[in-house]
């Protein structure tokens, strides 16, 4: 009797716990009703609903594409208030819990930004602090504690450039640091939950790959206790970012390229939960707002990059010449790199799902897949001087690291390790090395391995990011900022020269009297340039009036420049108004 009781009580408690946990789940819709919110050209981007879930406040770079404000737009209305109308981009708005005000962030691409608060009873602004960020109108920085007193935010303190997650008080302007990202990581996209026991955030760790954290938060202020990462079995290698809590503060909704392309998914913010995904929401949602009242608001980036060609050999003879397509799709094909005999393409794109290393010849033919690893990203392909191999970069584990495979496909062999993992790689003229950026130091710097594998060495020591070598000249970006500095480093005298300011990360190639490089856009309109070895002025030879993507590479008489171009970057707002009723 007295073991039958106490199985009683097992089975009791068990059944018990079965409902505990049934209590938990959530019913998914298979057939969510997902419509348009904006459909004007342009990146429409942040979305923050008002508290009575009525409104959408979010930027958008406007009818011409020239610069990003604030709107206000009801979720059962076609009718558009702009909010915000500085030179600057106006970005990232969060509005308040109690309804009175809008924070945002508003900065350029040159300069720090700053945290803004508008008044929506007077339109009177506000700045409440400085962000050591250059402007990003597509991330989200911001994030309001449910009493309206407080502002988390990512970015770094004014006396240092430790990347992590700050608390702002609105009345006293003080502030607090609440988290410190590891060496060359960075902390973004924090979410409050509700309930104001927990903020979410997303921890990038850099080269492609991001995780979500949690970190508590005590309801007068301050954290709790250290940030804990959310396990995510089978999302080691993806960049999982943006959370947002749903209103019962019970589960987040965070984007992921897990299954190769960017898309919404959703898990309880405990150890060893499973992610379950949106797959009825599509596909493309790199981010997502919720309203108290279970409405869903989501990004959906449009992004069709192909492969041109551009004699710049007729242009500097001061001829005309047109760009040319070589590769293109509905997909992306982009940073193509020209084989050492000017045969073939080496790229990187997404056609088959998830971006692997693609080549075809140079007139488009004989298109192959040459890596299989299923990675969210695998790319920066670099052919070694012989042509028989293809060094490129990939996330498999987690951790971005340098491969080599023949070019005709197959096995990818890891070159680097965990302790000298990097990405974008280049070879030595003589296949003895490959070279590569790494932030193992705290930055990125510029570093080199035997193509054997092996130890690797440090190259650069004032930072450098994406090398790329012609000639002895080892020519490289001082950090990887989106408008960055170019240097040169001779590899037979060590000598470093600054080339150029003022370029567009990755979009630079040497040639054997110089090297060219795209400047940033002025009204529209992209410069390519030409600085020859003797560091003249450098000469505009040509205006892209469509934005380049990063990566090019020059044919081996030097004649013709092949790069990728967005034929299509955007991004719209969706409303699905009865996404979350539990």
């Amino acid at each position: 009797m007295l073991w039958s009781a106490v199985a009683l009580i097992f089975v009791a408690a068990g059944y018990g716990s079965y409902r505990w946990w049934r209590g938990q789940e959530v019913e998914l819709s298979a057939n969510y009703t997902v419509l348009p919110f904006t459909s004007d050209a342009g990146i429409a981007a942040g979305p923050s609903f008002s508290p009575d879930g009525r409104e959408i406040a979010y930027c958008w770079n406007g009818t011409h594409q020239d610069n990003f404000d604030i709107y206000l737009r009801e979720t059962g209305s076609q009718r558009v208030r702009r909010l915000t109308s500085s030179p600057e981009a106006d970005y990232s708005p969060a509005w308040s819990p109690d309804g009175r005000s809008i924070a945002f962030c508003r900065g350029s691409g040159h300069e720090n930004s700053a945290i803004w608060l508008i008044s929506l009873a007077n339109g009177a602004e506000r700045k409440l602090a400085e962000l050591q960020w250059d402007a990003a109108p597509g991330s989200r920085y911001l994030t309001w504690s449910p009493d309206s007193k407080r502002i988390v935010y990512a970015g770094s303190a004014t006396d240092e450039r430790v990347n992590g997650l700050f608390e702002l008080d609105v009345a006293t302007s003080s502030i607090q640091r609440l988290t410190s990202a590891q060496r060359g990581a960075t902390d973004l996209h924090p979410a409050f939950a509700p309930d104001g026991r927990r903020v979410a955030f997303a921890r990038d760790i850099g080269s492609g790959v991001s995780r979500i954290w949690i970190l508590p938060m005590k309801q007068d202020g301050g954290a709790d206790g250290d940030p804990v990462m959310l396990e995510l079995p089978g999302f080691e290698s993806a960049t999982s970012s943006r959370p947002v809590w749903t209103p019962d503060s019970r589960y987040l909704v965070f984007s992921s390229n897990r299954m190769g392309q960017a898309a919404l998914w959703l898990v309880q913010p405990s150890h060893g939960a499973k992610p379950r995904s949106l797959a009825a929401l599509g596909a493309g949602n790199i981010d997502a707002a919720i309203s108290s009242r279970g409405q869903l608001a989501l990004v959906r980036q449009h992004l069709d990059v192909d492969i041109y060609q551009l004699d710049v050999d007729l242009l500097r003879r001061g001829l005309s010449s047109a760009p040319k397509p070589v590769l293109n799709s509905t997909q992306m094909e982009s940073n193509p790199q020209v084989s050492p005999d000017g045969s073939k393409i080496a790229m990187e794109s997404n056609r088959g799902g998830f971006r692997e290393i693609w080549t075809a010849n140079t007139d488009s033919t004989n298109l192959t897949q040459v890596t299989n690893l299923m990675n969210p990203i695998s790319g920066s392909p670099a052919w070694s001087p012989d042509g028989r191999r293809i060094a490129f970069d990939s996330r498999v584990g987690g951790v971005p690291g340098i491969y080599v495979v023949s070019a005709q496909g197959g096995t990818a062999d890891a070159l680097t390790t965990a302790e000298t993992a990097g990405v974008v790689p280049t070879w030595s003229p003589d296949g003895a090395w490959i070279y590569y950026s790494s932030g193992r130091s705290g930055r990125s710097e510029v570093w080199r391995i035997a193509s054997t594998g092996g130890a690797a060495k440090q190259v650069s020591q004032n930072g450098g990011f994406s090398p790329v070598i012609a000639h002895n000249r080892l020519v490289y970006a001082a950090n990887q900022a989106r408008v960055t500095t170019l240097r040169e480093l001779n590899l037979n005298t060590n000598e470093e020269t600054n080339l150029a300011t003022e370029v567009m990360r990755r979009d630079y190639c040497p040639s054997g009297d110089g090297v060219y490089y795209i400047g940033p856009s002025a009204s529209g309109r992209y410069p390519l340039k030409f600085l020859a070895s003797n560091l003249k002025p450098a000469q505009s030879i040509f205006e892209f009036t469509a934005q380049p993507a990063e990566g090019m590479s020059l044919s081996p008489d030097g004649h013709v420049l092949y790069y990728g171009q967005s034929e299509k970057s955007g991004s719209d707002l969706l409303l699905v108004q009865d996404f979350w009723k539990n």
